[in-house]
């Protein structure tokens, strides 16, 4: 299979996925400089292996990457994102994309799941803030203020509840902020706006409009209330705003929005060297507010630079420096936590900073990276759009605008955990010592460490058993051959907890061996038929083939080293979404008959794509995949397949369980257009027969026969003295102690 790589894109037009509103603020460059999205795989670090690009980092893993295509086929761009904790403590992430919102749950960060989709207008700028149980997100799209129902989030559900209109300036908004303390939300800029005013307290699924300030223009905003000190009581505003649309006279506005239908500037400062003042945020003890100029780097600044504003007496505010690193790339979005400054800043990535004494702006330093964009810091807008680090386990979220949503944690690997030469899939019924390394670096200190074997009848806790300083082992119990079994390794520090796989279970069966009815790379045909009773498609009709990518559409088939697959339909580089799809109808791909009487325990197992998400009737049609065991004269169905994965799934399932197996055995898969509009790619590869070998070995049969007798001890006796074939007890030696293993197994 070939390498997606950085410069593998979706070839599609921009203007084809986003619909570029009259703007008031200068964000022209993120127009000029638009590249199409980044086609590759979802990777989540629970399901092991690399991550398709190669991202540079120092102090920040990668542990789940859903590039665009995987979070809707529909998405051509990222912008923001935000988070959520529900009530019973677990985290997600919502992610902001150009054609809709998404939630995943990040509970586990190494293997987040999509939840839900919502889908909006076209626009590059989209943004989402969270308050209670609901996402409130705006857009340059011009629809107002959609209202995200979150209450059944851990049930797997979420909803659009309303989408408000009210207020004044129009529908469209560039930025939204939120004062959780209040519970008020912000509209910012859209057009030639303000901020736009509205109350969640009273009804939070429909905000109620308020208010407004519409002396100067505001690009984005935080806004809190103070509780102590001279301003206890007030809600603040701090506003990078300006006139004409944020241009002239940019800088830091402080508004007094206490009372919502009468706001006061307080104060406002044009530091120098300014440009276009996009966003920032108040160091954590509301002393110094941290801003990013959007158009600075490239023009007024050599490299990426944050300025230092003392916000100290609101109605006097003073510059106090600025500091940034040695990348020349545009500042975006900033987010303090824990003495930190988290920033998104495009071609550079995520930067994280030590601003714990940021009063001082020489001594602030960067502490980690994760460059989301290879290859290049140049300050053009590409890379990443914005970041969200207030998840309370630590996992951190940032949105690229051409590679979707990245899942980041802070910290370096304290213990790195694997199995030598790949985790064992077989293990054996009479039981065995699985070995595994474990890599502790200087200065962390282990302090629990477990082994857990999962078997039909539950999971144990197994001894840990030191063989050297980085191996370990654990002696697996006899089980049943055939068994379906699973283990996980867990080392735990006194802050953290590393597991190996993040979730669930390593899995294995139980048995001698492992025997292979046949394989199908799709390199060849080997005699696969397309077409058959009800197929109508007159588009999207099965081939085998290299496949040329798009957002729906595989870039590379799944075999390692290997090229072609079935696919339906292969459209031209550069095509777009619906390039080649299905369309009219039912399209039918038949396997040749195979035996599944070779083996025991008969299992078919394959390698399929599928994608339904994009057009005007989205997740409306499906791919039932059926086997049959008498030549394709009666089926039965596997699986209905209705997943959006984006990205190729494995599917495995014992034959047995559905028809009995024969000889005559066939599969098809059965994918089709049945709506309107909608967008249907599907693809093949890998297809697998295979059984376990649940017959003991004999190790006196040294012929192989299948019976210990006389050949098998004049094997042993012509070797004798040697170390080749007789050594039944692995010595080194052919010797009497296995002339006495041998006799005991005659027979």
């Amino acid at each position: 299979m070939r390498t997606s790589t950085t410069a593998t894109l979706v070839a599609c037009s921009l203007l084809s996925g986003v619909v570029l509103t009259a703007l008031a603020h200068e964000d022209d460059g993120k127009v000029r400089d638009r590249e199409p999205a980044v086609i590759a795989p979802a990777w989540r670090a629970a399901d092991g292996g690399l991550a398709g690009d190669d991202f540079a980092s120092s102090g920040i893993l990668l542990k789940a990457w859903f590039p665009l295509a995987s979070i809707d086929s529909g998405a051509t761009s990222g912008n923001d994102c935000w988070g959520y904790v529900s009530p019973s403590g677990r985290e997600y992430a919502i992610m902001c994309v150009s054609n809709g919102t998404a939630v995943y749950e990040v509970t586990n960060p190494a293997a987040p799941v999509k939840l839900g989709f919502i889908p909006g207008a076209q626009s590059l700028w989209r943004d989402a803030k969270v308050f209670g149980n609901r996402a409130y997100v705006v857009t340059e799209g011009g629809v107002g203020i959609q209202t995200i129902n979150l209450s059944n989030v851990d049930g797997g559900s979420i909803s659009l509840e309303s989408t408000v209109t009210a207020g004044s300036g129009g529908l469209a908004t560039h930025n939204v902020a939120l004062n959780t303390q209040s519970g008020y939300l912000y509209r910012c800029g859209g057009g030639s706006s303000g901020l736009r005013i509205y109350n969640l307290n009273v009804t939070p699924g429909s905000p109620q409009y308020v208010g407004e300030w519409a002396a100067y223009y505001v690009h984005d905003a935080q806004v809190v209330t103070y509780t102590s000190g001279p301003y206890a009581g007030k809600e603040i505003a701090f506003c990078c705003a300006g006139l004409n649309g944020g241009n002239v006279e940019t800088g830091l506005y402080v508004v007094d929005v206490t009372n919502k239908s009468a706001p006061v500037l307080l104060s406002r400062i044009l530091y120098p060297n300014a440009r276009y003042s996009h966003q920032g945020w108040l160091t954590e003890d509301r002393k110094y507010f941290l801003l990013g100029d959007e158009l600075d780097e490239g023009a007024t600044q050599p490299l990426t630079t944050t300025y230092v504003i003392d916000v100290q007496n609101l109605a006097s505010l003073i510059y106090r420096g600025q500091f940034g690193n040695s990348t020349p790339a545009i500042t975006h979005n900033c987010y303090t936590h824990q003495g930190k400054m988290f920033a998104a800043n495009y071609r550079s990535g995520l930067r994280v900073f030590d601003v714990s004494n940021a009063g001082t702006p020489s001594t602030v330093t960067e502490i980690a990276y994760f460059d989301t964009y290879p290859g290049s810091d140049a300050p053009q807008f590409n890379g990443l759009w914005s970041c969200y680090p207030y998840l309370p386990s630590g996992t951190i979220i940032g949105s690229d605008l051409e590679r979707g949503m990245f899942v980041l944690r802070l910290g370096e690997v304290g213990v790195q955990l694997s199995f030598p030469g790949g985790a064992p899939e077989i293990v054996s019924p009479a039981g065995q010592t699985v070995t595994f390394d474990a890599v502790v670096q200087p200065g962390v200190t282990v302090t629990n460490k477990r082994f857990y074997y999962n078997t039909p009848s539950g999971t144990q806790a197994l001894p840990v058993i030191e063989v050297d300083s980085d191996t370990f082992s654990a002696a697996l119990p006899a089980v049943a051959c055939g068994s379906a079994v699973g283990f996980a390794i867990e080392f735990t520090t006194a802050t953290e907890m590393y597991r190996l796989p993040s979730t669930g279970f390593l899995p294995a069966t139980a048995a001698f061996g492992v025997a292979t009815g046949f394989t199908d790379e799709m390199e060849i045909n080997q005699g696969w038929t397309v077409g058959g009773t009800g197929d109508t498609a007159t588009a999207g009709i099965w081939l085998r083939a290299d496949p040329v990518g798009t957002t729906a559409q595989p870039e590379d088939d799944h075999t390692v080293n290997g090229v072609n697959c079935w696919i339906t339909g292969n459209g031209v580089v550069g095509g777009g979404v619906g390039a080649a799809d299905i369309d009219g109808g039912q399209t039918s791909l038949t396997s040749p008959v195979f035996d599944a009487t070779i083996v025991d325990t008969p299992y078919i197992n394959y390698w399929r794509w599928y994608s339904n998400n994009a057009g005007a009737a989205p997740n409306e049609d499906s791919m039932p995949v059926e086997i049959s065991n008498n030549g394709g004269s009666t089926w039965s169905q596997l699986e209905l397949v209705t997943e959006n994965a984006g990205m190729w799934v494995q599917k495995t399932f014992r034959i047995a369980d559905v028809v009995s197996p024969t000889s005559t055995m066939r599969i098809r898969f059965r994918a089709s257009d049945l709506f309107s509009g909608s967008v249907v790619e599907a693809g093949v590869d890998d297809v697998r027969l295979y059984g376990y070998d649940c017959t003991a070995p004999r190790p006196g049969d040294l012929n192989g026969d299948g019976v210990v007798d006389g050949a098998d001890l004049a094997v042993l006796l012509g070797n004798w003295g040697g170390s080749s074939a007789g050594d039944i007890d692995g010595n080194g030696i052919i010797d009497g102690a296995d002339l006495g293993l041998l006799v005991a197994d005659w027979g």
